[in-house]
């Protein structure tokens, strides 16, 4: 059996034409929660991937930490339940503690 050929089928015009207009008055616009805290704590970069380009933050170097498992998995726990990633979660907590 043969798989079907992956195309990306762009939608119809007829399709669009039926796509209500947003109402940019009425819209609600949902801010970043964490924006504030991050222009705070000065964190450098905590979406996922690379940053786009002008958006660099400049040269970081890799480091290594050692826990105990049960440590990791409450930094996780921690990390999550405050919507964050792990590294994103240690980034704030050093630089708090630094800031001290």
């Amino acid at each position: 059996m043969k798989k079907a050929p992956n195309r990306e089928v762009e939608p119809s015009l007829a399709s669009l034409r039926k796509i209500p207009e947003v109402d940019l008055k009425t819209a609600k616009i949902h801010r970043n929660p964490f924006a504030e805290r991050i222009a705070a704590e000065g964190i450098v970069h905590v979406k996922r991937g690379r940053p786009k380009k002008g958006q660099e933050t400049g040269p970081t170097l890799p480091r290594s930490i050692r826990f105990s498992g049960p440590v990791w998995k409450r930094l996780e726990k921690h990390a999550k339940a405050k919507g964050l990633t792990l590294h994103a979660a240690l980034r704030a907590a050093v630089l708090g503690w630094v800031s001290r």
